[in-house]
């Protein structure tokens, strides 16, 4: 773990850094979201302040971020209930800071905040497979592929498949 950085769940008032976390996630990395940065870069303030106060507050869904010694984001992760179930969106870590467990710590903290705001439920998320290391990750908090798939979107032919981790204490 990063003794550097602290991970915790985001604060209303940090929309504008959550903003410019999430745009330089899908610059820099834009086949592992289904999203696209033409596509939020034309977001409303409105729509941050809202992404924001959800992951803040909502006993549906939350958003964790890793922040370093400055206050500076540097990672984020997220879930949100579709028909009672949690699904994840969205890890990423800025590159400089990788390789340094930051990604564990924050699905650590969104998994344990997941197996506490509910009953004991299955946990989806959606992975590109051609993102190895986020793969891996996954497979070692006790997610496995359920065999579905879906085109990603954006980028022809990449796909996105599902993965799902069993109830709390299946990791």
């Amino acid at each position: 773990m990063d003794p550097t950085v602290t991970v915790r769940r985001i604060e209303e008032r940090e929309w504008l850094a959550f903003r410019a976390l999430r745009l330089r996630s899908l610059k820099s990395d834009p086949l592992a979201f289904g999203s696209t940065l033409a596509k939020e870069a034309k977001y409303p303030d409105g729509k941050w302040q809202e992404w924001c106060r959800y992951g803040a507050i909502s006993p549906e869904g939350a958003t964790f971020v890793a922040v370093d010694r400055a206050d500076a984001l540097v990672g984020m992760v997220g879930s949100f209930t579709d028909t009672g179930r949690p699904h994840l969106w969205g890890l990423w870590v800025r590159p400089e800071h990788r390789r340094r467990s930051i990604g564990r710590q924050l699905m650590d903290a969104v998994l344990d905040w997941v197996d506490h705001a509910g009953p004991p439920r299955a946990v989806l998320l959606d992975v590109n497979p051609s993102r190895d290391g986020a793969v891996r990750l996954y497979e070692a908090l006790g997610f496995a592929f359920s065999g579905i798939e879906q085109p990603l979107g954006h980028d022809p032919p990449a796909i996105a498949r599902q993965m799902v981790r069993p109830t709390a204490g299946g990791r």
